[in-house]
């Protein structure tokens, strides 16, 4: 055999593993956007529920040390995707979506040392609270205190992902089980009805298997 055509030979196999794995990266792409399309529409449809029924969320949001947010009603939501393209398939990205919950009644704790205020202070603007605050003065005019006015109110914020290489769907949130962020890794074989229904308890505050799927860490 010659040189050329043991060269022929490692084309043809080349060429066949790059035809195979362009074909799997293909099923894998239109897998995972299959369930994109599912999850969106899903999403879309539970908002709308919501916007009628108006439900109030059973979990109770503690800022730590200083106060309880509970008994919060949805206000609003809205959702969106954003899609790419990949080869000559046009697919979804993402999905971004929020919630908002809220209470007319808001929180309201004096302290009167500045070491035990700032505690408040830290505490709410980690959290990412929304409050307002105000000085207490004494009969001489000397600051005696700090009053804050605690908005019950947050965002449930969630951002899905197309992991196509994976084929998995990542889950960004924040304010969802409790406040501040959390990562969550589904594989694209777990996206069903059951689980989108899972899903959805864990947005309205119930509980759910949801939980396992959380990251311990960075996602890869």
């Amino acid at each position: 055999m010659g040189l050329l055509d043991d060269l022929k030979k490692q084309a043809e196999l080349a060429k066949s593993q790059q035809l195979s794995a362009a074909s799997l990266q293909g099923a894998s792409v239109k897998a995972v956007e299959a369930k994109m399309k599912q999850t969106f529409l899903y999403l879309h449809e539970l908002l709308k529920q919501l916007s009628v029924l108006k439900p109030v969320n059973p979990l109770v949001f503690p800022v730590p040390g200083v106060a309880e947010l509970k008994n919060l009603q949805y206000l609003d939501s809205f959702i969106d995707n954003r899609k790419k393209r990949i080869n000559d398939l046009e697919v979804i990205d993402h999905i971004a979506f929020y919630i908002k919950w809220g209470s007319t009644n808001k929180v309201s704790l004096e302290r009167d040392m500045p070491a035990s205020a700032q505690k408040v202070r830290d505490g709410l603007v980690q959290s990412g609270v929304k409050f307002a605050e105000e000085e207490l003065r004494s009969p001489r005019g000397t600051v005696a205190g700090w009053k804050f006015m605690i908005d019950q109110a947050i965002n449930t914020d969630i951002k899905i992902s197309a992991d196509h290489d994976q084929m998995r769907l990542q889950v960004g949130s924040r304010n969802l089980m409790r406040l501040g962020s959390e990562e969550f890794v589904v594989p694209s074989d777990d996206i069903n009805e059951a689980w989108l229904e899972e899903f959805a308890k864990t947005l309205l505050g119930h509980p759910s298997a949801f939980q396992k799927y959380k990251v311990q860490g960075q996602l890869r």
